[in-house]
């Protein structure tokens, strides 16, 4: 059975001057080492020094699964120079046919894997005996979601086609580029698969008890204004909920 492990939790987290991107980064240990998608620029220290603490270089790294091409989930790819990247073919089609500015995929994308060795998949495919790609597109033309089988169940990493547990709820991502009934049939899709836990895009891991999703694991960010000699903190987390108090 293969093994993973969280390297970064993505996050949904968004302020009135920008997006941060906090995409879910997961390391799949079998047939080789995987990682699943790659962060951008901005937690490129945070990504190195996980990996750095799992015991894994850049240079250990077999395979890179991109989910989909947009920047947040890309932009650390050249971190990783000797591994295959695996991409789904109408995720490809889509980044060699920008001319331009595209609104979420990096103009340059297609350049940087022309250089690099790539691995084109179609559909639904077995990657290795207990990692899957599933074919999941509505947030993008290509987008793919990762089931992976564990000796704990399987569990199913569902990328932006389900970013967060809203989407689970809602039956539609944040954003979709293809059109809504198909970005809510492939959330169908992975709701049939019946994973044990869920690890959405930009979200907390969750599990579904009697129809019911239920986060797993608390979260906490620290947000810190640089000031002229000091810095400024203020940490952000999720905690149980009071129970009713008796007077």
């Amino acid at each position: 059975m293969a093994r993973y492990e969280v390297v970064l939790q993505g996050s949904s987290f968004r302020t009135n001057q920008a997006s941060l991107g906090l995409s879910t980064i997961a390391l799949i240990r079998g047939d080789g080492i995987i990682l699943l998608d790659t962060g951008h620029f901005g937690n490129r220290g945070q990504l190195l020094n996980a990996l750095e603490k799992l015991g894994i270089t850049p240079a250990d790294v077999d395979t890179v699964i991109l989910t989909h091409s947009h920047w947040d989930h890309v932009l650390n790819l050249e971190v990783f120079g000797r591994a295959e990247v695996v991409i789904n073919s109408k995720e490809l089609n889509h980044v060699n046919s920008i001319k331009g500015y595209d609104w979420a995929t990096p103009s340059f994308l297609g350049k940087v894997l022309e250089k690099r060795k790539v691995k084109v998949v179609e559909g639904d495919v077995a990657l290795s005996k207990d990692v899957s790609l599933i074919e999941t597109p509505g947030h993008s033309p290509g987008h793919q979601s990762v089931l992976v089988e564990t000796d704990r169940g399987r569990v199913l990493f569902s990328g932006d086609a389900m970013p967060t547990m809203r989407s689970y709820l809602h039956e539609l991502p944040d954003y979709i580029m293809v059109s809504d009934d198909v970005a809510r049939s492939s959330i169908r899709k992975m709701k049939d698969l019946k994973p044990a836990v869920y690890y959405p895009g930009h979200d907390r891991p969750f599990r579904v008890v009697d129809g019911n999703p239920e986060y797993l694991t608390h979260t906490e960010l620290k947000v810190i204004f640089r000031e002229a000699e000091q810095n400024f903190g203020i940490l952000l987390s999720t905690e149980n909920a009071e129970k009713p108090e008796k007077k």
